[in-house]
């Protein structure tokens, strides 16, 4: 029996297994559906939906072997992004309505088919997930993941946010150390400060590492922040940058199609090692073929205009504010790890470098960092972590006449609580029968950073030039998560409901409602959400 990690990501996904021989994490390699060397590792995160009514699927390099990288609804990529921010498109195949909730369950389905052919018995599956992930993400990986598992009954599921497993993946050696992760891949920047444990020994931080008693053994996470931008945004400003210069030789239609995206996708990761770099893309309407040249410099002067640099930038401001209000300053930083295809962008690693001119720059594993980190939890390492998300409960103000939202515990907050927190609740309306509680996060994004939205049936990121505030419920409609029923019935202007929340060590959002007018205890105790 072995354990798995998966780095599900935007552009390709990566497994690894803990080999039990050598004792220490072996990236699998799945020939079928993975990249040609020397990248055979990486599997393209890609599905072609060839019959929806049977779930006939390609994935990986079969769709890129099979030509199928076409103008075509039935071709899939941004899987994991869709998966991540619910953007409010659905299509329709042979009458079939497509979600990426179901495209992506396909896609891990057929990965864990090649896994089982390979004869590897499964004992924990870890999956990876980005800092920036809402519940609704979550929530679906841990429901896909047992459907996943219905070969190997008795296997576990565990989840690790990517930036941490990194931090781990490289293995610091170093007591103590603070470590910058940049995890900056195809669809996400995710950047996470943590200290690795203090014990001299590296060899006992496998032991038990969290809230053990063992405070020298633990990881700790002091800072995270996130941006939903990466690699593919940066194809899709070339391919956007080519038609601009070639609208008078060219059909426009052509940028709709994948094979045009796929290029300048090479044409990005030919520019990290020379100065320029040639594809030949051929027209089928004009039937002919266009020369595609980019040089580095060309490539360079779309990220600026674009604000790739100044996302970038505001997001190392902003981890390093973060850390230096608990006490952590700029030049504590003596490791920086950095994972993703996009770190390997030579602009992206000069400003990096120059920005911690001194601390180590470590680049050596971009691409299997995450998952070979994901499988010291199955070596005994745990967490200790805090909430990324704010989290707040709604309730209607009646005198403005919409709904408000009372913060009920912040991001940074340690888990589990110690204390509860505590909320008054009155009835909004005359003779009310019961009061919802709808919990949800609550999310304030700077000026300056990005969302993801549809244009059309494109998922396309857009930066936000002002401050914002949203509220996501943790399920994706309104249904609260406890319902408390009055007896007698409520009435406004009176204090009628106590509710207690608490967080417990597995990030369950506990609540107790008491009846303030008749003393009884309408929910007690009851796990209501996981957090995040």
């Amino acid at each position: 029996m072995s354990a798995i990690a998966i780095d599900f990501g935007s552009s390709n996904t990566v497994l690894a297994y803990w080999n039990a021989v050598t004792d220490r994490p072996e990236t699998l390699k799945l020939d079928a559906i993975s990249r040609p060397y020397p990248y055979g590792f990486l599997i393209p995160s890609l599905l072609y939906l060839r019959d929806p009514c049977h779930d006939r699927v390609a994935i990986g390099q079969q769709v890129i072997n099979s030509g199928m990288i076409s103008q075509d609804r039935r071709y899939f990529n941004q899987i994991k992004r869709q998966l991540s921010f619910s953007a409010g498109f659905t299509p329709e195949i042979d009458g079939v309505k497509v979600t990426p909730e179901y495209i992506g369950e396909l896609f891990l389905s057929q990965v864990f088919e090649h896994v089982r052919s390979k004869q590897i018995l499964t004992s924990e599956i870890i999956f990876t997930v980005p800092v920036q992930s809402y519940e609704r993400y979550l929530h679906w990986l841990e429901s896909c993941s047992q459907r996943l598992l219905e070969h190997s009954p008795t296997a576990r599921i565990r989840t690790l946010d990517e930036p941490t497993a990194a931090a781990l993946g490289y293995a610091v050696n170093q007591p103590g150390s603070l470590v910058l992760v940049i995890d900056f891949g195809g669809g996400t920047l995710d950047l996470s400060l943590v200290r690795t444990p203090r014990a001299p020994n590296p060899t006992s931080w496998g032991d038990y590492v969290g809230e053990s008693g063992k405070p020298d053994t633990k990881v700790e996470v002091i800072a995270k922040t996130g941006q939903v931008i990466g690699g593919e945004d940066v194809d899709r400003w070339l391919v956007e940058d080519f038609i601009d210069r070639h609208s008078d030789s060219s059909d426009p239609s052509i940028a709709k199609g994948n094979i045009l995206l796929s290029l300048m996708e090479r044409i990005k990761i030919s520019l990290s090692d020379r100065a320029t770099a040639s594809e030949v893309f051929f027209d089928l309407n004009q039937l002919e073929g266009l020369d595609i040249t980019y040089s580095r410099q060309q490539l360079e002067a779309i990220l600026h205009r674009r604000g790739f640099y100044r996302i970038l930038q505001t997001s190392i401001d902003e981890i390093v504010n973060r850390a230096a209000s608990k006490g952590v300053l700029k030049m504590d930083i003596k490791d920086v790890i950095l994972v993703g295809g996009s770190t390997q962008i030579p602009s992206v690693r000069d400003l990096i470098s120059k920005y911690f001119s001194r601390a180590n720059i470590h680049t050596k594993k971009p691409f299997e960092a995450v998952a070979h980190g994901a499988l010291m939890l199955n070596q005994g390492v745990r967490v200790r972590d805090y909430l990324f998300h704010s989290y707040a409960i709604r309730y209607w103000q009646a005198q403005l006449e919409q709904w408000q939202y009372q913060p009920l515990f912040l991001r940074g907050q340690v888990y589990p609580t110690r204390h509860p927190m505590e909320v008054i609740l009155r009835a909004s309306q005359p003779h009310q029968e019961q009061i919802e509680l709808l919990i949800g996060e609550l999310e304030k994004r700077a000026a300056g950073s990005t969302e993801v939205i549809f244009d059309g049936d494109r998922l396309v990121t857009q930066i936000n030039h002002e401050v914002a505030e949203t509220f996501m419920p943790l399920i994706d409609s309104d249904t609260p998560q406890a319902i408390a029923e009055l007896k007698p019935l409520g009435q406004p202007g009176i204090d009628r409901l106590k509710v207690l929340f608490n967080i417990d060590a597995s990030r369950q959002l506990i609540v107790t409602a008491i009846d303030l007018e008749t003393g009884r205890h309408l929910i007690v105790d009851r796990p209501v959400a996981e957090l995040r």
